[in-house]
C-alpha cells in the first residue's frame, strides 16, 4: 500500500507541474477517436492475441511478435495523429533526436532502444474491427513501413477506418498523463464520452468497463486502480469533478463539458 501512495504523489506531483508550466489556455491536439474507446494493452504481456470490448465496437489486436505496449506506443501514435496531412500522410521530425524530444523522452542508448522496440511492435501488429459483432475489416495493418522511408506510415485501413475520425484534446493534458497508459486512456475516452453523451444520466457496469480497459487485472482490483486513475485525470479535467462518479455496481456520468471544443468526425465514426 505504501508503494502505491508514493506512487500515486510521484505522478500527482508530475502532472501538477506541468499543467503549472503551461498555465496558458491549451492547444487543441488530436486522437483517434476508435483508440480513444478501444486502446493497445497497457503493460507488457506474452500473449499474441489481446481483445478490447466497448460493447458495440470489439477490437482484436494480434501479432507474430511481442504487442505493443505501454507509454510509447499511445506517444508514437498521438504524434501521427497530429501530423497527417489530407492526403494521410505522416511527417515525422527529421531526426531520431528530435523524434525522442518530441515524445518527451531521453536521448539515452535506454529510450532509444524503447522506441524502436515499440515502433517495431506496431508495425507487426494486424487488427481485426468489429461493430455490432459484424466485421469491418479482418486482420489488417495499423502501420506500413514504405520503402525509402525511415519511419512508418498509417496503411490504408487505418486512413479509412480509424484516422477519419479525430477527437480533440487539450495538449497539455495529453503531454502530463500520456507517461501513465490507464490514466491517458481514461481521459481520452472522457474527452471522447463528452460528446457522445445522449442522456442526462448514463450508467455503465464495472464489467463493462473491464473489457474496455483491463489487461490482466481482477475486477476487483480493477475497480481500486479506476479510482486511482480518475484521481489523476480530475487534476487536469475539473469538469468532470461531481458528474463522473464511481458507484459500488457501476460508473455514473453526468453530462459534463468537453475540454475542448472541437471535433472532427465523418460518417465512418464508430461510436459505442
Amino acid at each position: 500500500m505504501r508503494n502505491i501512495v508514493v506512487a500515486m504523489s510521484s505522478k500527482i506531483e508530475r502532472i501538477v507541474k506541468l499543467m503549472d508550466a503551461q498555465r496558458e489556455e491549451g492547444k487543441v491536439s488530436f486522437y483517434p477517436s476508435l483508440l480513444c474507446q478501444l486502446s493497445l494493452p497497457m503493460a507488457r504481456t506474452s500473449a499474441q492475441l489481446f481483445l478490447r470490448d466497448s460493447g458495440k465496437v470489439k477490437l482484436k489486436l494480434t501479432s507474430s511478435a511481442e504487442l505493443p505496449y505501454g507509454s510509447i506506443p499511445r506517444r508514437i501514435l498521438y504524434l501521427m495523429a497530429n501530423h497527417i496531412d489530407g492526403r494521410g500522410i505522416v511527417s515525422w521530425p527529421g531526426s531520431q533526436a528530435k523524434l525522442l524530444k518530441s515524445m518527451s523522452l531521453g536521448t539515452s542508448g535506454a529510450d532509444v532502444t524503447r522506441l524502436k522496440a515499440q515502433i517495431s511492435a506496431l508495425t507487426r501488429l494486424r487488427i481485426t474491427l468489429l461493430r455490432d459483432d459484424k466485421e469491418i475489416f479482418r486482420n489488417e495493418a495499423l502501420l506500413d513501413v514504405v520503402n525509402g522511408q525511415r519511419f512508418p506510415q498509417f496503411s490504408d485501413a487505418a486512413k479509412l477506418y480509424i484516422m477519419q475520425s479525430l477527437t480533440p484534446v487539450d495538449n497539455r493534458t495529453a503531454i502530463a498523463l500520456i507517461q501513465t497508459p490507464f490514466a491517458f486512456d481514461l481521459y481520452v475516452w472522457l474527452t471522447w464520452r463528452s460528446v457522445s453523451l445522449k442522456k442526462p444520466v448514463t450508467r455503465i457496469s464495472w464489467r463493462q468497463l473491464h473489457q474496455q480497459f483491463a489487461s490482466c487485472q481482477g475486477l476487483s482490483a480493477f475497480k481500486q486502480h479506476f479510482r486511482r486513475q480518475l484521481s489523476l485525470v480530475a487534476l487536469a479535467y475539473p469538469s468532470i469533478i461531481g458528474k463522473v462518479n464511481c458507484e459500488t455496481d457501476f460508473l455514473q456520468l453526468r453530462r459534463y463539458s468537453p475540454h475542448v471544443k472541437a471535433r472532427v468526425s465523418s460518417k465512418d465514426n464508430l461510436s459505442i
